[in-house]
């Protein structure tokens, strides 16, 4: 009996104590989904009283709207090419500075800083540097006679969302870096020298050691980082806006403008709920995976 008594109190001073985080949860994140999915069925506009029900019209005008399919095409761009060269980047440093040589202390706080520098920073500085007329890329290029025009790196809709990637796979690989430097640190090199003693090369060790260890990391980093990416918007508004054209308007951006430049407010929260559903999905395949790993380790 003391003991279930002991239990009851337990648990209720785990729930007293888990009571400000869920008034916080509550607050900041379920009532403004709320919000969000209320107007999503209402024609909501900017600066009007009347917000008539409408149902799932919102996500019907979706459906049928170009600028999002455009809009989604460019996301999905941008989320592929910006993970594929971070995973690929991050994974070829993290196996560099996990080598001992001299300096390697100052190397890897040098690949680190760009993660450390704040967005709006890096990217102000990133727009000087692609200037087409001031900026140092071109002039380097031209200099070095690999073109012979000054680029238009964020007014061209040729370029624009090359230009953006960029940008984002140099601020934020450092954390691929660290996330698969961590696991390289922590592989048994008693392998290795075993491997070494059985004649096995470089590569043959990569493949049979390093790959297997690297693998449920690199998988859940990806996808980590692919779900942060999708919603990522700093970096998009700030160097072109959406455009040139709408060639870098992405789902986030698209919302924004909704929202914000043409007051449409239900639609743009239709368009976010869209968002929220497939970020939903990634972040389901995410914990699956995490479960996956857990379950081998």
């Amino acid at each position: 009996m003391r003991n279930l008594t002991s239990e009851t109190e337990n648990r209720a001073i785990a729930a007293l104590a888990l009571l400000p985080s869920f008034a916080i949860l509550l607050v900041l994140v379920a009532l403004p989904t709320f919000s969000v999915a209320l107007y999503s069925l209402q024609d909501v506009q900017m600066g009007e009283a009347a917000h008539p029900f409408v149902g799932f019209e919102n996500f019907l005008w979706a459906w049928n709207y170009a600028p999002f399919w455009n809009a989604l095409n460019n996301t999905l761009v941008w989320v592929f090419g910006s993970v594929s060269l971070e995973m690929v980047i991050g994974v070829a440093v993290a196996l560099m500075l996990n080598r001992n040589f001299v300096g390697r202390g100052i190397a890897r706080a040098v690949v680190f800083a760009p993660y450390l520098i704040p967005t709006v920073v890096a990217v102000l500085v990133w727009r000087y540097m692609f200037h087409d007329v001031l900026g140092v890329v071109n002039y380097f290029l031209l200099k070095a006679g690999l073109i012979e025009t000054p680029v238009n790196w964020l007014s061209s809709p040729r370029v624009a969302m090359t230009t953006v990637i960029i940008v984002g796979v140099w601020k934020f690989f450092p954390f691929v870096v660290l996330a698969i430097l961590g696991v390289l640190q922590a592989i048994p090199q008693d392998q290795y020298e075993a491997a070494k003693i059985d004649g096995a090369s470089e590569w043959q060790q990569f493949w049979r050691i390093t790959l297997p260890h690297l693998m449920p990391i690199f998988l859940l980093t990806a996808l980590l980082r692919s779900i942060w990416t999708f919603h990522k918007f700093d970096i998009i508004y700030l160097l072109t806006g959406g455009g040139p054209v709408g060639s870098t308007t992405t789902l986030p951006v698209l919302v924004y403008q909704k929202a914000f430049a043409d007051f449409e407010i239900g639609r743009a929260a239709a368009l976010a709920l869209i968002t929220a559903f497939v970020l939903t999905l990634l972040l389901l395949l995410y914990f699956y995976l995490s479960k996956q790993v857990e379950a081998r380790q």
